[in-house]
């Protein structure tokens, strides 16, 4: 994606009008000295955050483990509680509201499709939010269809939800939020727990929800080549703080080994979970044929880099790649 196109050419419609499946609807996002403090805790989880996301403006967060960039999702998802769970400094708005008033502008994607999954009919699920939201029940079902078409997931409405695969299940939750209509999509690790199908199937159809609606995006992700094509902007966090915000190009120069340093996969990067179809696997020929065979594998923590272990006993070795989820 050339990073000189703008998010203003993107379709955006006016916050407070009416929003359907395909209606472009770009929310606004304004920080200005925000932080949030947990409960408990003696040291702000992010603190002096000032940000401004345009409508329909899609961005990649980046950061270690513990960095803050859960915290800023859940800021954003207007999650984080009251006084009771903790503290916040500075404001933070999505179209000029705090986001736990934004009710329906907002969706949210998290990283384990089984947490996501309300009811046990494909239709049923897409249809849940929207039943919450007062949406009339006329609208609902044509909503419903128009979704699971648009992120391309072909199953009967009344297919049973125990029997998706993982990206299908986050395709399904995309596509209950698509139906919400939200202004501000919000996806915390979407594909942390698929295998290299399933990512290529929940990114192509993130691709196409954006295109579709206009909404703003904002991703957390550790695998950086997953997303380049899709966003225009980069934000790394790091030590509970905005540590660099420009165009992925500007921010891989000037911090693309602190990043690789950390754990994040860069765009070249050798890693295990390439995106694309898995590849097919012939069938073993016997019952006593081995389902994997490994050579010289060693495993253990690597100091200097914790959230990655790369052994290489000798040049005939494949890397393996360990990864640390949170």
């Amino acid at each position: 994606m050339d990073e000189a196109h703008s998010a203003s050419s993107r379709p955006v419609s006016s916050p407070g009008a009416p929003v359907a499946p395909g209606e472009g609807a770009g929310a606004r996002v304004c920080a200005r000295g925000w932080g949030w403090r947990h409960a408990g805790r003696k040291n702000a989880a992010l603190s002096g955050v000032d940000l401004d996301i345009a409508p329909g403006e899609r961005v990649l967060v980046l950061g270690p483990s513990g960095s803050g960039k859960s915290t800023l999702m859940g800021g954003l998802a207007g999650l984080l509680g009251g006084a009771e769970e903790g503290e916040a400094t500075g404001t933070l708005t999505v179209d000029g509201v705090a986001p736990a008033d934004a009710r329906g502008r907002v969706g949210l994607l998290m990283q384990d499709p089984e947490a996501q999954v309300v009811l046990a009919r494909v239709g049923d699920d897409v249809a849940f939010g929207m039943e919450n939201l007062g949406v009339p029940r006329e609208e609902i079902w044509p909503r419903v269809a128009d979704s699971l078409n648009a992120v391309g997931l072909s199953v009967p409405l009344h297919h049973s939800t125990t029997e998706l695969s993982g990206g299908q299940k986050q395709r399904l939750a995309l596509a209950s939020i698509l139906a919400m209509g939200p202004g501000l999509l919000l996806l915390d690790e979407p594909t942390a727990n698929l295998d290299p199908s399933g990512v290529a199937e929940v990114r192509a159809a993130v691709e196409t929800v954006v295109e579709r609606t206009g909404a703003t995006m904002v991703v957390v992700e550790h695998r950086v080549d997953v997303w380049a094509p899709l966003v225009d902007r980069v934000i790394v966090v790091a030590d509970s703080a905005i540590a660099a915000d420009g165009p992925l190009s500007q921010v891989l120069e000037e911090q693309g080994e602190v990043l690789r340093e950390r754990g994040m996969w860069l765009p070249g990067d050798d890693v295990a979970a390439e995106v694309g179809p898995a590849p097919e696997v012939a069938p073993a020929s016997s019952e006593d044929a081995p389902i994997a065979r490994v050579t010289d594998l060693t495993i253990g923590y690597d100091k200097a880099s914790p959230r990655a272990v790369r052994h290489r006993p000798d040049a005939r070795a494949r890397r393996v790649h360990l990864h640390r989820w949170r």
